[in-house]
């Protein structure tokens, strides 16, 4: 076997399923309701109740300090907003698109013109915050009660709960559109979203009645769940997603409301229903490996907690959820793309995820399999989730050294350094995901010396997804780290694998696509090294085209000596007026460029490939005021090649780069890195063979 392919295979070992079990999905029969007494059905079971009491007694803070947040509370009057709350889309500026700074409950001030908006939907999204801490009020002292005993703690969550009962149904119908009374299915009372409701029913509302349950006389329990979780449940029903992260929520809700209502038949549509189900999502919305069809971590890791809600809920009742292969290569997935500075890439509409974000999902998905593979990713500090579960944080955490590994169903390949710069590299090859996905087929992502380096700008944190900017800019071609044609973003397209190799201190993968440009073909090669980064590119079109080459990088500076010239007139590119451009020039000679500012710095080198335009520029990534510097080099023509080497340095790791050259023959093309004396060698034949020439 070849040494990439021993490499390859040791990744694969590690990750791969556990043997074969004997699970099977569960029939109507089992899903039913458990006679119910005093004690929680689906909050947790007994034995982790009793380990969330025992670390109580001994003053663990992971469970202390939600008993002392509940406690505080009890003196502070609960204020229930007059209406239902918004979505948080509409809380920015739509002149400057920023998001706005709360003044007080109906002020809310631009930071950008200093403009004061106030009324709905401003006032609306504070009114959902409200919301939200009432319900997590309700569910801290739920939980604290069953914990402590204490039954002031059990009266603060019921007087929530009953409040919102009496509101529930009073609440307007709205929607999360301009016209807030238009008529949707999506739309709901308390929240604007079935998507919302669902979300508060599992992690909030159902929990807090759950655990107050032996506090609440009969008709107090009649009172919320007839006025609360039952029409809350039937709003949430009524909406029928299939294949979508919402549907995700709405199963888990219709499970949790079904076990509180006694409900069966809530509880079977949950899982069974045979376009909506959890089964049938995990049969149709999952890539092989494991990856949510959506391609952003954001939404896998928003899924999943909705789903191991869902199993979590049902192992309480005694149903096996947890045993669906599908769901348990989803929980692992997120150990697989783990990047050098312990984050996930940012891939579409995504802004910081990290494993840490599905800690919740991942302590339960452990909790039900026990499989070692998940400690990889789970803190070795004890957590509210960890004591519940039970889970030993001071267990040895398995070693494993994570290598390079392609997803191909997923779309994605990561390649990762064991040089002093433990670098890794993703370039996604996708298929389009849908609304959530952006127009970046073939871009890549970098990290070294533990810090982002190469960057994808996700979205906006303050989820702008309605202004000009979120499609303008974050999703357009021009944001991220690939090629721009005619000025042009892509059109909804996937990627094709051409190749992949890992051995040790060099891997690579090659990728194409023919149907992001109309006429054009766009194949790219990713080489990393122990202390490098190649990027090869290779276009081809039906006649003369004008391609943009694209790199963003973390540093706050950027300095090219071939582009200090001011910028002139606009380049007509997509995307183009988020842009701040900062100087301009051109080059037929090899380009460079430093990415500067911070404890890590950039080295870029072009080759030479024939008369280039170049710009740096700035644009977003979190906001329009958090920006990052880019560089763009132009040529045209029918056919274009770039050649750029990426290299990072520290103190101690300095950039000993000096020059890269390309040179192209019928047979493929080399890439010469040079270091002074020293000049190290790639050959990549465009298609699915890729070398390192000695």
């Amino acid at each position: 076997m070849k040494p990439a392919r021993l490499a390859l295979a040791a990744v694969l070992h590690a990750f791969a399923p556990l043997p074969a079990q004997d699970w099977q999905p569960p029939a109507a029969a089992e899903l039913v309701p458990r006679p119910r007494g005093d004690a929680p059905v689906l909050a947790c079971t007994a034995a982790e109740l009793a380990n969330l009491r025992a670390a109580f007694a001994r003053g663990d803070r992971a469970v202390t300090s939600r008993v002392d947040r509940a406690r505080e509370r009890l003196s502070a009057p609960v204020s229930f907003p007059p209406r239902g709350g918004q979505h948080n889309q509409w809380y920015q500026c739509d002149r400057c698109q920023r998001a706005l700074v709360t003044v007080d409950d109906t002020h809310h001030r631009c930071p950008g013109c200093g403009q004061v908006y106030s009324g709905p939907p401003y006032d609306d999204v504070v009114f959902s915050r409200q919301h939200g801490a009432n319900l997590q009020r309700a569910a801290d002292a739920a939980w604290a009660f069953a914990i402590a005993g204490e039954r002031a703690l059990a009266g603060d969550a019921a007087a929530i709960l009953l409040g919102y009962a009496d509101r529930y149904e009073q609440y307007p119908y709205h929607s999360n559109d301009r016209d807030p009374t238009r008529a949707r299915d999506s739309g709901g009372h308390l929240e604007e979203q079935t998507l919302s409701e669902a979300s508060m029913l599992v992690r909030e509302i159902a929990p807090a009645v759950d655990l107050t349950w032996p506090t609440l006389d009969a008709a107090q329990r009649e009172h919320v769940l007839q006025h609360l979780v039952r029409p809350m449940v039937a709003n949430i029903a009524k909406c029928k997603r299939g294949k979508s992260n919402w549907q995700s929520w709405h199963n888990a809700a219709m499970f949790c409301g079904g076990l509180l209502l006694g409900d069966a038949g809530y509880m079977q549509r949950s899982v069974l229903d045979a376009r909506n189900g959890l089964l049938f999502q995990l049969r149709s919305s999952v890539a092989a490996e494991g990856m949510w069809y959506e391609n952003s971590f954001g939404y896998h890791n928003y899924t999943l907690g909705a789903l191991c809600a869902h199993a979590d809920a049902a192992r309480v009742a005694g149903i096996d959820l947890f045993g669906h292969p599908v769901l348990q290569r989803m929980c692992l997935l997120p150990a697989r793309y783990v990047m050098a500075d312990g984050k996930l890439p940012r891939l579409g509409d995504d802004v910081d995820s990290s494993p840490r974000q599905a800690a919740a999902a991942l302590e339960a998905a452990f909790a039900a399999t026990h499989d070692e593979r998940l400690r990889a990713v789970l803190g070795t500090t004890a957590t509210w989730d960890s004591v519940r579960h039970g889970r030993d944080v001071s267990a040895p955490v398995p070693a494993t050294v994570l290598g390079s590994e392609v997803f191909r169903s997923a779309g994605h390949a990561v390649l990762r350094s064991q040089g002093p710069a433990r670098m890794s590299a993703l370039m996604t090859f996708a298929p389009f995901g849908g609304f959530h996905d952006h127009f970046d087929k073939l871009s890549f992502v970098w990290h070294a010396f533990a810090s982002e380096r190469g960057v994808d700008p996700g979205r906006a944190r303050s989820q702008a997804y309605r202004l000009p900017i979120h499609a303008g800019w974050y999703r357009a071609t021009l944001a991220h780290d690939t090629v721009v044609v005619d000025g042009h973003s892509q059109r909804e397209s996937g990627g094709e694998l051409l190749a992949f190799e890992s051995s040790p201190g060099f891997s690579a993968v090659a990728a194409r696509t023919s149907k992001a440009w109309r006429g054009v073909e766009h194949s790219r090669c990713l080489l990393l090294t122990d202390d490098c980064l190649v990027v090869l590119d290779h276009l081809s079109g039906d006649g003369e085209h004008t391609f943009d080459w694209l790199y963003h990088d973390r540093g706050p500076a950027a300095h090219c000596a071939a582009a200090a010239s001011a910028p002139g007139e606009a380049l007509g590119v997509d995307g183009e007026q988020y842009v701040h451009w900062l100087g301009a020039g051109s080059s037929e000679e090899q380009i460079e460029v430093a990415f500067t500012g911070g404890p890590v710095s950039t080295a870029l080198r072009v080759a030479a490939g024939g008369p280039t335009t170049i710009r740096l520029g700035t644009g977003p990534v979190q906001s329009v005021d958090d920006r990052v510097p880019f560089v763009l080099l132009r040529r045209r023509g029918a056919r274009a090649t770039f050649a750029a080497v990426l290299q990072a340095a520290t103190r101690g790791h300095e950039v000993d780069l000096t020059g890269v050259r390309c040179e192209t023959d019928p047979l493929g093309t080399t890439v010469a890195v040079e270091r002074g004396a020293t000049v190290d060698r790639f050959w990549w034949n465009g298609r699915d063979e890729v070398r390192r020439l000695r």
